[in-house]
C-alpha cells in the first residue's frame, strides 16, 4: 500500500508528555474540547491532507467521525496506546484504518500477545505496524527474530521518531538512523519537529524524507497548520 507523504499527527491532542509544560494546555484545548479537534480535521483536508495518525482515544474518534461527515473519508492510520488493545481495537473498526499500529510499550519489549494482535489486525483488513521509542534497538530486533518471526514478517511499517537532532531516536540518532535506512519496511515519521524544538523548514522535510515514506506532524492551529503543510510542499515528493 502506497502511503500519504503527509498525515495530521494528533499527539498533542491528548497533551502528550513530550510537549512538557504545554501538555496540560492542549489537553483541555483539545481532548477536553472534541470540536476543536473537528476543526483541525476538516482544515487540514481542505489543505488537502486527508489522511492522519490518529492516537486511539474516543475523543479523537469521534472528532474524526464528525469531521469526515464534513470532508469524506480519510486514510488512517490508527496508533492504539492502551493496555486494554481488545476494547479500543473494537473503536477503530468502524472507521476502516488502512493501517493499524500497536505501541511502543509493546512492541519495544516484544510482548508477547504481539502475534494474536497482528492477526487481529489482519482479520480486519488492515495493515499491520509497529510503533517504537526505541528504533535503533527494535526495528533490528523485529527484522532478525527468529522466535516470533511471524510477528516480524507480518509487520510492514513502521512508526519511528525521525528528526536530524534525534529527539525521540532511542538509544541513540546513529543507531536509529542506521535501522531506519536498513529496514525495507515503510516508514512513517513521527516527532518530524521534536515537539516543537524545530521549525518547519524545507531542508528539516527533505533531511526526513531521505529516509521515511511518510511523515506525521501534530499541528495546533489554523495558522500552524498552512504554514507547515505549505513548506512540506516544497518537497518533490508532494507537489501537486
Amino acid at each position: 500500500m502506497e502511503l500519504p507523504k503527509l498525515m495530521l499527527g494528533t499527539s498533542p491532542f491528548i497533551g502528550a508528555g513530550q510537549f512538557g509544560s504545554k501538555a496540560l494546555e492542549y489537553h483541555k484545548k483539545f481532548y477536553e474540547n472534541p470540536k476543536n479537534m473537528e476543526k483541525l480535521f476538516v482544515k487540514s483536508a481542505e489543505l488537502g491532507v486527508s489522511a492522519t495518525q490518529l492516537m486511539v482515544y474516543e475523543p479523537l474518534i469521534k472528532a474524526l467521525k464528525n469531521a469526515e461527515k464534513r470532508t469524506g473519508k480519510f486514510f488512517i492510520v490508527a496508533a492504539i496506546a492502551e493496555e486494554n488493545f481488545s476494547r479500543y481495537f473494537e473503536l477503530i473498526i468502524p472507521l476502516e484504518p488502512e493501517l493499524v499500529a500497536i505501541h511502543a510499550m509493546f512492541c519495544d519489549s516484544l510482548d508477547e500477545r504481539l502475534n494474536e494482535w497482528i492477526d487481529k489486525i489482519r482479520e480486519i483488513g488492515a495493515i499491520p505496524a509497529a510503533s517504537t521509542h526505541k528504533p535503533g534497538e527494535t526495528i533490528p530486533r523485529l527484522e532478525s527474530l527468529d522466535i516470533g518471526a511471524k510477528a516480524t514478517m507480518q509487520i510492514e511499517a513502521y512508526l519511528t521518531p525521525l528528526n536530524p537532532i534525534g529527539f525521540g531516536m532511542a538509544p541513540n540518532f546513529e543507531s536509529a538512523l542506521k535501522a531506519i535506512k536498513k529496514t525495507k519496511k515503510q516508514v512513517i515519521a513521527i516527532k518530524p519537529l521534536a515537539a516543537g524544538k524545530l521549525f518547519p523548514e524545507e531542508s528539516l522535510f527533505e533531511f526526513i524524507y531521505k529516509y521515511a515514506d511518510s511523515i506525521a506532524v501534530g499541528i495546533t492551529s489554523k495558522e500552524e497548520m498552512e504554514e507547515t503543510y505549505s513548506v512540506i510542499r516544497l518537497h518533490p515528493f508532494i507537489q501537486d
